[in-house]
């Protein structure tokens, strides 16, 4: 008998290789013809009976009996299916014997009912407390099952993936049928349009060519009939010859000669042969030209490698309409043309820079006159530099940077900084990197970075070039970045490095005169500097060079007439503003000094004015006017028609006095507050 072993499945396989007479395993087996198996020699020792002549033995299992072939027991045929199984026993045995032996651990010879997670081995109950120690380690059973569960979620978690992907697979292909019948169809349109064109084209050909040829088959109509009659003439009179040659005598009819002569000649002369020829040639043809028509279009379509070499060309024309803010966006493709793409397969978002990472979603929109050109409009609760983000379909593109200019609509008015420590701050202006101030009471002009880093002092105590100043108000840049300063009834032009160039003016109210002198502003399409004048209620408008040009309005409250103007300003249109300050209004003129509107009347309320000061124009982004108000201690907004929008401003025991102010080219809003010393820059 084989050794016992404790797997069901082997006991059951060990069975079927038992021998039901030696009760050991089958040796050489061989099967009978009832089916039945047995050891070779055990069949040679069973018991024979012998009739006529042949030998028969009875099967042990199912007591037939067998007839034994002539080759004895070694004739019947050899069991094949047990030979096989015994080879798998052997090979199953001995497998379950290596598991029997590693049932136990070599170290220690206790049951290993353990796995060490961190070896990744199984241990007994004893290797944790030395080779094993302060390792991760658990049942056997427990480890197992966590095994198989991260097995199965691994499996599932892919395969999961793998359905998504299948998902979004089967999307994208419906979305590229889709695609293929928008592009089907309008391929069908474009023919279709091409064909009615070319109908139309055909239409107006033909009808020029019938043009054509009933002008000319008019001439050739007219000259045959000239030509017939002419020949009808001829042929009467040449029957006239004949039957006077028939009937009359030769002697009569060279008698008449000469009177024949003549008459035939009459009727010849008549008869214009060079004439009559045909005028008209056969010279007319079909020029073609359809060059178009040899191509008519192509199928674009853009790889992801093609994509990732394309980029943000250009962002312009910011609006806002409201809260609403909506730009320009173009995408440039590797080949320098515009990237044109499906509405479905942009996207884009706007992200405030330095103010956390939760973007801005947007509406892209596009329009039939501009192709490539796409239109982006989002609500915004803040302005200043957004990060742009792009995607095309899965594509994104290279971030760019857009400035959103200030925006009056929104609720909250912030401050992005302030400049303290000026000796009242009156005038401001800005070019490129470089904001100028005036300091009324300090007797100078500060020049700063446009982080608010002071470059250079000028005038004043300590101040560093060799022009001075008695109380400057009035700052503006002229195109050829030369600083302008009204100050002590005059003008001051001077070189960012602080040199006089050149001073006009002196008190009076006649040209270049001036009673002091406050706003100054240059017109964006002359070049010429306009200036405010307090005390001669008048703007007097001089010439680049600083000769005088002319001057406009007096002292009065029609239109027209001014009370003490102080804040003047210009739009891109070449519109003036002026505040009008005691009259509390802003006054509008054409550029050729034509009265053209006015706003505000005297208040406190949305839309009243109060002693306006200055004003500056948002030229760059919304067009709307800013007024600083004395009188009210704020910013009063309106649009250009004077339609009120907002205000800002604080009153209380730090109460904003709003003098100068100005825009930069990226819509940031600077504002002189001359009582609290100080520059806001908004």
């Amino acid at each position: 008998m084989t050794t016992e072993l404790s797997s069901p499945d082997l006991l059951k396989l060990e069975e079927q290789l038992t021998c039901l007479i030696c009760l050991e395993h089958f040796t050489n087996p061989k099967i009978l013809p009832c089916h039945h198996s047995f050891c070779e020699h055990c069949l040679e020792g069973l018991s024979r009976v012998k009739k006529n002549g042949t030998y028969y033995i009875s099967c042990p299992t199912c007591r037939r009996s067998i007839e034994l072939p002539k080759g004895g027991a070694g004739a019947f045929p050899v069991a094949f299916t047990l030979n096989n199984l015994k080879e798998l026993y052997s090979q199953m045995k001995e497998a379950a014997d290596s598991i029997t032996r590693e049932a136990t651990c070599s170290d220690h010879g206790k049951p290993l009912e353990f796995f060490c997670d961190t070896c990744a081995t199984v241990i007994c109950s004893h290797c944790p407390l030395r080779s094993h120690k302060h390792h991760e380690y658990d049942l056997i059973a427990d480890s197992y099952t966590k095994h198989c569960q991260k097995l199965r979620e691994c499996i599932e978690g892919k395969k999961e993936a793998l359905k998504k992907v299948l998902s979004a697979l089967a999307k994208r292909e419906d979305e590229i049928r889709e695609r293929e019948k928008e592009v089907l169809e309008k391929i069908h349109e474009m023919v279709e349009e091409m064909m009615n064109v070319l109908c139309q084209s055909e239409r107006k050909l033909t009808e020029h060519a019938k043009r054509v040829t009933d002008a000319k088959v008019k001439v050739l109509s007219e000259q045959m009939k000239s030509a017939e009659m002419s020949l009808s003439l001829l042929e009467d009179f040449e029957g006239y010859v004949e039957q006077s040659l028939k009937t009359d005598s030769p002697q009569q009819v060279l008698r008449s000669k000469k009177q024949m002569m003549e008459h035939t000649s009459e009727v010849t002369a008549g008869i214009n042969v060079k004439e009559l020829h045909p005028k008209e040639k056969a010279d007319f043809v079909l020029s073609k030209d359809i060059k178009s028509l040899h191509h008519i279009g192509d199928i674009v379509t853009y790889s992801s490698t093609a994509l990732q070499q394309c980029r943000v060309k250009k962002i312009d024309h910011i609006t806002h309409a409201g809260k609403a803010v909506s730009f320009s966006l173009s995408m440039e493709a590797p080949d320098s043309s515009l990237l044109s793409v499906p509405l479905s397969s942009l996207r884009c978002s706007l992200v405030p820079v330095g103010k956390g990472d939760q973007s801005i979603h947007t509406t892209v929109t596009t329009t039939s006159t501009d192709p490539g050109v796409y239109r982006i409009q989002c609500n915004l609760s803040t302005r200043g530099t957004h990060t742009v983000k792009v995607q095309v379909y899965d594509v994104h593109l290279e971030d760019t940077s857009l400035v959103i200019p200030f925006n009056p609509y929104l609720y909250s008015i912030t401050q992005v900084c302030t400049v303290a420590e000026l000796n009242g701050p009156y005038g401001v202006s800005v070019s490129g990197n470089r904001v100028i101030i005036t300091e009324c009471n300090g007797h100078c002009v500060t020049i700063l970075d446009r982080e608010g880093r002071k470059v250079k002092s000028l005038g004043g105590e300590g101040g560093r070039s060799n022009v001075k100043f008695i109380y400057p108000r009035g700052v503006a840049i002229t195109p050829d970045k030369f600083i302008l300063v009204s100050d002590n009834h005059r003008i001051q032009k001077i070189s960012m490095d602080g040199y006089l160039i050149a001073s006009v003016g002196k008190y009076g109210s006649e040209p270049l005169q001036f009673k002091y002198p406050s706003g100054i502003v240059i017109s964006p399409i002359t070049g010429q500097a306009y200036i405010a004048e307090y005390d001669n209620h008048r703007i007097q408008v001089l010439n680049p060079d600083l000769t005088f040009s002319h001057f406009f309005g007096s002292k009065g409250s029609a239109n027209g007439q001014f009370q003490s103007p102080c804040g003047i300003a210009i739009d891109s249109q070449g519109l003036v503003y002026v505040a009008d300050t005691f009259n509390h209004r802003i006054q509008k003129f054409s550029s050729d000094r034509k009265f053209v509107g006015q706003f505000g009347t005297y208040g406190s309320g949305p839309g009243q004015l109060n002693k306006p000061l200055d004003i500056a124009i948002d030229t760059a982004a919304t067009g709307l006017v800013y007024v600083s108000e004395w009188g009210n201690n704020r910013i009063s907004v309106f649009t250009s028609d004077g339609v009120f929008v907002s205000r800002f401003g604080r009153g209380g025991s730090n109460i904003d006095q709003f003098y100068g102010l100005t825009f930069d080219k990226d819509g940031f809003l600077y504002v002189c507050n001359f009582n609290n010393s100080r520059l806001i820059v908004y």
